[in-house]
């Protein structure tokens, strides 16, 4: 499936805005963090809606998502505490370095100031915060969440971006302690959009055909918008509520070339260790060589090489052993 490719897309347009100057070449690769939402909703629905619908508990849908998931999120957080502890000192800084430790291995957010990242030692972390949330609030409502109602809280979520995204003059809203409510208009919007076109699509409601050329080249006219002060916030809503859905519905329903699919697998398997590894290894890089073209090449060189690596011989073997320990831990539970 394009979605798959496209995925990957999106997570090499995180990567740029994060290496300066590459950054100046995606001033709203931001938007990319939306697209993601939208595609957790479709993909999530893909995977579980139907075992929910039929009794699937809670706890073990809760399980799955975080074997899928913590493995590489505690990477990233393993070596976003690495390179905290390097500059660490004295007793109050790894004080401070193990109350982070501690919230980020459970995922709880720090707002400790209204421009403090609220996931220091993996920034990017704030969206796999929203995402698992909203993960949770389907498992536990999705018997209940008609069409109708999905339709509402995207509704609800529409009014949400536009007015945050127009208060802000950006989407780039979720990651810091005063922008946390600009995330959750974000996810509230985008993934029950992607639910819903899960239900569209598995119905065959969605037949749209456009080639998956077509896909990419809008989403990447999104990140190559450019950065207008004053007009970023209606350039950012008219990106996330009219042109990402289009895009999402393309890459869903176009057709891939057989070798085209396989560059797509490529690109899938590549998106979620790059976007959850790179932000601590370009922070590491960072304060070791400044803001200079050195650091920023280095970095992201490293965390494409980490990402690779991550996903050829880390994630699968890390998921079957979380998957036995809480196996094991669930089992030794029932029969206690």
């Amino acid at each position: 499936m394009a979605l798959d490719g496209l995925r990957g897309v999106a997570a090499f347009a995180v990567l740029a805005l994060h290496l300066p100057p590459l950054d100046r070449l995606v001033p709203h690769a931001y938007l990319a963090v939306d697209l993601f939402f939208i595609m957790s909703g479709f993909v999530v629905a893909h995977a579980y809606e139907r075992r929910l619908l039929d009794g699937w508990s809670v706890g073990a849908f809760i399980r799955t998502r975080i074997v899928r998931l913590w493995p590489l999120y505690l990477l990233g957080t393993a070596i976003g505490a690495a390179v905290f502890a390097s500059v660490a000192t004295g007793l109050d800084g790894f004080a401070a370095l193990a109350v982070l430790i501690a919230a980020a291995v459970l995922m709880i957010p720090l707002p400790l100031g209204a421009d403090v990242q609220i996931f220091n030692l993996n920034r990017p972390a704030w969206s796999l915060f929203f995402e698992m949330v909203a993960n949770i609030l389907y498992a536990i409502f999705a018997r209940r969440l008609s069409d109708r109602i999905l339709t509402m809280l995207v509704a609800l979520g529409a009014i949400a971006v536009a007015t945050t995204f127009l208060s802000a003059d950006s989407g780039s809203l979720g990651h810091h302690g005063a922008s946390m409510a600009g995330g959750a208009a974000r996810i509230l919007f985008a993934f029950p959009l992607g639910v819903l076109l899960h239900r569209m699509w598995a119905a065959g409601r969605l037949t749209l055909r456009w080639p998956a050329a077509v896909a990419f080249g809008l989403f990447v006219a999104v990140m190559l918008l450019p950065d207008v002060a004053g007009w970023n916030g209606l350039i950012d809503a008219a990106a996330v509520l009219l042109v990402l859905p289009l895009v999402t519905v393309a890459a869903i329903t176009a057709r891939l070339s057989p070798r085209a699919s396989r560059a797509a697998a490529v690109l899938a398997l590549m998106s979620y260790p790059l976007y959850i590894l790179h932000g601590p290894i370009v922070m590491g890089f960072g304060q070791m060589l400044g803001e200079r073209p050195l650091a920023s090449g280095l970095g992201g060189t490293v965390s494409l090489v980490a990402a690779f690596v991550a996903a050829r011989w880390f994630d699968g073997p890390a998921r079957r052993l979380l998957a036995r320990v809480l196996t094991q831990r669930q089992a030794a539970t029932t029969t206690a």
